[in-house]
């Protein structure tokens, strides 16, 4: 997406060249914020007068330079008590890059404590929803990237305040239009409150219309006034699909039971920790992921399109979460073990198909040069330190993770108790709790459970409608050698390779479908090494030797669980028996109306068909599934929620007349 281009005045302050217009007051950014959105929102004794565990949500129109969120953060730390969260959304329409974000914070030192967090955090701007995540999950930032009139309908969340900024009506027209104003009071709590630094007369009569009371208040500096408003009744405006609804279940105890402690439970308990919950995570092995989260060296690795379709959509969006989030856990470091290396990733175009389908993502305009850049063969040899003998994409940001470590310092929370060795057999519900059976006779009991068991999970009776499908995969693990240390970067085409760590690579992974064995095997290790050879001969060479003996290398089994459309499953599961009766007319017409959801019991929800790239989504799927859990504002649009959810697999079949 385009970014913004500015000017900077004799002041040293940006100027918009494509509105001709100042991001903020010349006279006092920070002073205009704190007059026209701050005080005119009664922010301060709002902020004071939340309970404990308690969220406020503020949206805005315009992020800008961030000012008016550093702004808001710096408040809700100077009023809001301790165990409160802020979530903070704001829309985009042309980002400012990271340098010039970097100059604009630097005006006012005052919100350095704050400012520079956002630097550090600030993504590589593509089109879409960016969860950015501060303080231990007490401060949320949500940027939608893009046309506000596009992106704001997407946004599943009810909002207590709306700053109205942006570039004045006068410069912006396209902004200021009645579709906003109503998308303003569709994503509303009942009693939120706007402010807006213009007294325009279509801004008036716009909130007016969608239902908001409006009125006049003395403006900032030179001008002479502003307007305020607030919306007395909240306008019902889910016009989802009914099945993709989801009434508004408060967990009063707020505890959760995760089953399956690899990189989605992990993650997860994570998440609702950070939120305020008591977790709790078993696992049927003695340590967390044991399982496919368990291989030494994992690649962040995302495979794009040149299309804006969901799937593209979700693995760019998790892909920028995970960076952030793993910077994030490396700012906590409290020990000494490996977390990741950003070595950055090479996608070679290995075949005349690859070469054609990079070609088709670097001319979209989608993924700017921060995040992936197109370089011949010369130039992707001087990155990987060994030769290369195919142009590519790289991707600057990206690197290997140690699973096991980011499992292990995900769960490193005062919120989170682990306990291994716990077998499920069975789970139930009854009354307002859910219960869930073990091997060993033990019965646990929460209100919320979170399955996440990858290729297992669908072994509950809850859960068999699911159609996951496991995928076995065998590593190889390579010593390294002397020439083979000159691999700088991850490298990526028909398999993976990665730099030496522990005196050894990481080559893989093979595909093996109706294949459970778990046996490491010679002839998987040879494909490994053929994949190797054939793709990268330069690598080849730099450690494979004729002596080699593959059968005695080390390596290691684990199974991907994938789903039929690639798109993991995220959300709340149904009882499959009330859904499949109550939804039945949808058999003979696809578009039957429903008039309201058929009761169930609530508080069963799922991660899981992440496949071969689970570090890039099932970060940010922790967040929706807490989102969900939580009544928070989703992290990403609602096509995208509704994409993943576990649902979804029987309303097609019900169309389709499969069930």
């Amino acid at each position: 997406m385009k970014t913004a281009s500015i000017r900077w005045n004799e002041r040293g302050q940006p100027v918009s060249d494509h509105y001709d217009d100042i991001y903020f007051s010349t006279e006092s950014g920070p002073d205009e914020t704190r007059h026209t959105f701050i005080n005119q929102n009664f922010l301060p004794e709002r902020f004071a007068a939340l309970e404990p565990g308690q969220h406020f949500v503020v949206g805005e129109t315009g992020f800008g330079t961030g000012l008016n969120f550093l702004c808001t953060w710096q408040y809700f730390d100077q009023y809001a008590p301790a165990d409160t969260r802020l979530h903070f959304i704001s829309t985009e329409k042309y980002p400012l890059t990271t340098a010039d974000l970097t100059q604009a914070l630097a005006l006012w030192p005052e919100l350095s404590a704050y400012s520079q967090q956002l630097v550090n955090h600030y993504p590589a701007m593509t089109a879409g929803q960016h969860r950015l995540v501060f303080d231990n999950g007490r401060i949320v930032l949500t940027l939608l990237c893009g046309d506000v009139l596009k992106t704001l309908p997407e946004l599943e969340t009810s909002v207590d305040v709306w700053f109205l900024d942006g570039f004045a009506p006068a410069k912006n027209p396209d902004m200021w239009q009645p579709e906003l104003f109503q998308s303003l009071a569709n994503k509303s709590s009942c009693g939120a409150t706007c402010a807006t630094f213009t007294a325009a007369r279509l801004v008036r009569d716009g909130l007016e219309n969608a239902g908001f009371m409006i009125e006049k208040a003395p403006g900032f500096g030179r001008k002479r006034d502003m307007i305020r408003g607030r919306l007395p009744e909240a306008v019902p405006s889910d016009d989802s699909p009914i099945w993709f609804q989801q009434s508004k279940t408060v967990h009063n105890k707020k505890n959760a039971l995760i089953i399956g402690a690899g990189m989605a439970g992990a993650a997860t308990a994570r998440s609702l920790a950070e939120c305020g919950w008591q977790v709790r995570v078993i696992d049927s092995h003695d340590k967390p992921a044991s399982e496919a989260s368990g291989n030494p060296q994992g690649m962040l690795y995302t495979r794009l399109s040149g299309n804006s379709t969901v799937l593209t959509r979700f693995i760019t969006e998790g892909y920028l979460y995970t960076l952030s989030l793993l910077n994030r856990l490396e700012g906590q470091k409290t020990s000494d073990d490996t977390l990741w290396q950003q070595t950055g990733l090479i996608q070679l175009g290995f075949s005349a198909g690859e070469q054609q389908r990079q070609q088709r993502i670097l001319e979209s305009g989608q993924y700017p040069e921060a995040l992936l850049q197109g370089l011949d063969a010369e130039a992707l040899s001087s990155l990987a330190g060994l030769p290369l003998n195919a142009s590519g994409l790289y991707f600057p940001d990206a690197g290997w993770v140690h699973p096991p470590s980011l499992c292990k310092r995900l769960l490193e929370h005062p919120n989170i108790e682990f306990t291994g060795n716990l077998q499920v057999t069975s789970v139930m519900h009854e009354g307002n709790q859910w219960h869930v059976q073990t091997t060993s006779g033990t019965t646990l009991s929460s209100e919320v459970i979170v399955i996440a068991c990858g290729h297992l999970s669908s072994k509950l009776a809850q859960t068999r409608y699911l159609p996951l499908k496991s995928i076995r995969g065998q590593i190889t693990q390579l010593p390294a050698t002397k020439s083979s240390q000159k691999l700088q970067t991850v490298v990526c085409s028909e398999g993976y390779i990665a730099p030496t760590w522990n005196n050894s690579h990481t080559l893989g992974a093979t595909f093996n479908f109706d294949d459970d064995s778990t046996e490491c095997r010679k002839q998987d290790h040879d494909t490994n090494l053929e994949n190797l050879k054939t793709y990268t001969p330069g690598i080849s060479d730099a450690l494979i030797d004729s002596a080699l003996d593959s059968a005695q290398l080390k390596g290691r089994v684990s199974f991907r669980c994938t789903t039929p459309d690639y798109l993991p499953v995220v959300g709340p599961v149904v009882d499959a028996d009330i859904f499949k009766t109550y939804f039945a007319p949808l058999r003979k017409n696809a578009k039957h109306r429903f008039t309201d959801t058929p009761e169930q019991p609530a508080g069963l929800y799922i991660t899981t068909g992440h496949g071969s790239r689970g570090l890039v989504t099932a970060p940010l799927a922790a967040e929706i599934l807490a989102a969900y859990i939580c009544n928070d504002p989703s992290p990403v649009p609602r096509d995208q929620r509704h994409a993943l959810h576990p649902s979804r697999f029987m309303v097609r079949d019900l169309v389709r007349n499969k069930v």
